[in-house]
């Protein structure tokens, strides 16, 4: 028996924690039991299996961690899901969701590879090879609304690529959480610089971000924007 105490997470559905508010670790319950995706800690506490979430690992843990206003989990949530890699992060949202469905789009051949052999026993999960630039590409594979969309793609042109993908497929007061790479951007401009750029992109299409957050503690010159589609 594990001698950590993991509790529900005040704010975010089916998120657990342990150890003190200023030092917190995450869990999400482990949907596979006895699998890792990534040589994470697996923990069994009170007859449950948790898997410990890694926020240098997983930009979305990171963001929780950063304690954003936005509840954006829920049980039932349709989430499209851009750059989906090997699953580290996906995988843990499948542990999350419990009756909706995560549409993984990967663009890398070898990691969907990996994706599939990792998420085979998922069934809430739905990897797609595809290219996140051409969301209409891969319109056959999703159908239902999409009530959050999460792009973390190591590329340029970073808001454009969420804009259009937003725009195909993201409903009405749905969600929007972009984890910003100013490297992949520009090597050479400043962090900020990008970041301002980006947001304003956003902004002129009709979107309104609801939150920044900062993520450099766990991945160095990103940050996490939380953007709202409105009506």
């Amino acid at each position: 028996m594990s001698q950590i105490e993991i509790r529900s997470h005040p704010k975010f559905y089916n998120v657990f924690i342990s150890g003190p508010l200023e030092k917190l670790k995450l869990y999400t319950k482990n949907a596979v039991i006895g699998k890792k995706i990534y040589g994470e800690k697996l923990i069994n506490h009170r007859g449950t299996e948790y898997r410990e979430w890694d926020p240098y690992r997983s930009k979305i843990a990171a963001l929780i961690l950063g304690n954003p206003i936005t509840n954006f989990l829920t049980e039932k949530i349709k989430c499209l899901y851009l750059g989906a890699s090997s699953g580290t992060s996906i995988s843990h949202l499948s542990d999350i969701i419990d009756s909706g469905i995560i549409y993984g789009v990967e663009f890398a051949e070898r990691s969907i590879r990996q994706l599939i052999q990792n998420t085979s026993n998922r069934t809430n999960i739905i990897p797609i090879l595809g290219d996140a630039r051409f969301p209409e590409d891969y319109a056959k594979y999703i159908f239902t609304d999409i009530d959050l969309i999460y792009q973390d793609v190591a590329q340029p042109h970073q808001a454009e690529i969420a804009l259009s993908n937003c725009n195909y497929y993201l409903k009405n007061n749905g969600v929007l959480i972009i984890a910003i790479k100013s490297q992949s951007i520009d090597s050479i401009q400043k962090s900020e610089q990008i970041y301002k750029q980006e947001k304003k992109i956003l902004e002129k299409a009709g979107y309104s971000i609801i939150e920044s957050i900062n993520i450099h503690k766990y991945a160095a010159n990103h940050i996490v924007l939380v953007v709202k589609k409105s009506t």
